[in-house]
């Protein structure tokens, strides 16, 4: 193999980890417990609770989530061997080529870390911080005569590596996938793993959940069309007809009617335009009833705007 062969193969490799701890990653913080706001007509803000109830870092997680210790497993392999192969390359294998189990990998990262002669690596507060290699640049002052007329660091130093709640983690996980028993996965052991998103080798968070968004929005918008159609065939043309003569726009809204692309009628209320992109409407249909959301009215609006650029 050579040497271009082999970078190759090492750049596919860790674009493959990235992804693969992206995926795992976005599908366990979709199951982080909802925290809603109460109180929020308290007279005296102080007093206000903005979460009921507040999680605790030891809290159980992912209650009804079938396979979160298989999905913390993949993630926390693939993001640490990203990492260690990033920082330390080849380090991530034994030489026969089997990637570090998470547990070996920990331990790695924990020697390097109290090896003075490793750069960019310390401990911190009982975790290892990879500090970035291009610490980010001061964030420019505001305004003059106001409180942000001050100089504003960036918050971030580097990657925190929680080396014993991480451990903690993988062990919990691995007794329900070996049979060893259930597990219980808590907030701390996956946020510690989302935590790892922040190195250089990784970021891939971001990018798998808006996929895992626009994936949800089009199977639903593909389930609302075929429910619209089979309400359309219920009702027949002839009140399908007597309903597109009635129908109105809303004048609260200022938006004329637009056709649906269901039952091609001139009868598609507009509620607002696609967030984003402002070109397409979202709303419901007076006739058939098709809901477009405006996550979808999105994703048309971006394919309206490709569609300009070529144009």
């Amino acid at each position: 193999m050579t040497d271009e062969e082999a970078t190759e193969k090492a750049r596919r490799l860790a674009m493959e980890r990235a992804a693969r701890f992206g995926r795992c990653a976005a599908e366990l913080a979709a199951f982080l417990p909802a925290q809603w706001a109460v109180h929020e007509h308290a007279p005296d803000p102080a007093a206000r609770n903005p979460f009921h109830p507040v999680p605790g870092p030891r809290d159980p997680f992912g209650e009804g989530l079938v396979g979160s210790d298989g999905l913390y497993a993949e993630g926390l392999n693939s993001a640490l061997a990203a990492i260690v192969a990033h920082e330390w390359p080849g380090e991530e294998a034994k030489r026969n080529g089997h990637v570090l189990g998470p547990g070996e990998l920990l331990a790695l990262i924990e020697v390097m870390a109290q090896d003075p002669a490793v750069e960019r690596v310390v401990m911190e507060n009982g975790a290892v911080l990879i500090l970035d290699q291009h610490p980010a640049a001061e964030l420019p002052r505001g305004s003059a005569n106001t409180i942000f007329d001050v100089t504003r660091p960036s918050a971030s130093r580097g990657t925190r590596i929680d080396i014993g709640v991480l451990r903690e983690g993988n062990e919990q996980a691995a007794m329900s996938r070996h049979g060893r028993g259930t597990g219980i996965l808590t907030l701390a052991h996956v946020t510690a793993l989302l935590a790892l998103d922040g190195h250089d080798s990784l970021h891939a968070i971001g990018e798998q959940q808006a996929d895992r968004v626009r994936n949800g929005a089009l199977r639903a918008d593909a389930a609302a069309r075929e429910t619209a159609a089979a309400f359309l065939d219920r009702i027949g043309e002839e009140e399908a007809e007597r309903r597109a003569e009635a129908a109105e726009p809303r004048e609260d809204l200022g938006y004329s009617l637009e056709e649906c692309p269901v039952c091609f009628h001139e009868a598609f209320q507009i509620d607002g335009l696609a967030p984003i992109w402002g070109r397409v409407g979202y709303g419901q249909c007076v006739v058939c009833s098709y809901i477009r959301s405006p996550d979808i009215a999105d994703e048309e609006g971006f394919a309206a705007h490709i569609a300009i650029l070529d144009s």
